[in-house]
């Protein structure tokens, strides 16, 4: 009887443990949240600062919509960046959370490209949204293949969509 009793004690202790590292990493992770999407709003509202003082300048109608373009496309690449941020729906928390236990050697970026990656998203878009260029994102795609373990010809879209439906065991 107090084998059980000392066994039960210890996994107890385990898991009082682990829980106190999970809430940890979680509080670790909303800091992070906090921090990126501060720093998105810094950057937006600036890009509109930016935007109001090309407007106001007395240049060549071309070039003036030139630099607009580029402030809008930028200004619209960080609302897509902030809800990306903050638009994790249950599935998708789900499936990062399958993707981690089944991968524990992905980092957080690598984890967060697999998201978008099973979501659609193309490489360029990808690359843009966490601001590395398209060739940096083909990089980690291939370091990314040989984490995942895939074969030379297995597709990182399809694995990850298969593993996203595959029931939890």
């Amino acid at each position: 009887m107090n084998i059980q009793k000392e066994t039960g004690k210890k996994s107890t202790a385990e898991l009082e443990k682990e829980v106190a590292s999970l809430k940890g990493r979680v509080a670790s992770q909303d800091m992070e949240l906090t921090r990126v999407s501060t720093a998105i709003a810094e950057k937006t509202s600036t890009l509109r600062n930016l935007l109001d003082q090309i407007y106001a300048l007395e240049i060549d109608p071309g070039v003036k919509r030139q630099m607009t373009d580029s402030c809008l496309n930028l200004i619209e690449t960080e609302t897509i960046e902030k809800r990306l941020n903050m638009e994790l729906t249950e599935s998708d928390s789900a499936f990062l959370s399958k993707l981690q236990k089944k991968h524990a050697n992905l980092n957080q970026r690598e984890l967060r490209i697999s998201l978008l990656v099973k979501l659609n998203y193309d490489t360029r878009e990808i690359g843009r949204s966490i601001g590395i260029s398209t060739r940096g994102m083909e990089s980690i795609r291939y370091r990314m293949h040989k984490k995942l373990g895939l074969g030379k010809h297995q597709s990182i879209k399809t694995y990850l969509s298969e593993l996203a439906v595959t029931p939890v065991k």
